[in-house]
């Protein structure tokens, strides 16, 4: 298990096919799963919700900014 620091550290890592990522929620009871994509060459996201299969383009429609600040964005892929 990995922790994502900095969101230059997860753009890093999802640009080569995507990245799955958990949320730690209520203290790492609870886990909110996301497949997250970035595109360097457009500068683009692709943010998939494992739990309703939603699916966002900005990373600003998301709570992974704040989990990167509480040290609550982890990834098992690296």
């Amino acid at each position: 298990m990995r922790t994502i620091k900095s969101i230059a550290e997860l753009k890093r890592l999802a640009s080569n096919g995507g990245i799955e990522v958990s949320i730690l929620l209520a203290g790492g009871a609870i886990r909110s799963s996301k497949f997250v994509d970035y595109n360097p060459a457009t500068r683009k996201w692709r943010i998939e919700n494992y739990s309703d299969g939603s699916t966002v383009r900005k990373l600003s429609d998301t709570n992974i900014v704040e989990a990167i600040r509480k040290n609550a964005l982890i990834t098992e892929d690296v």
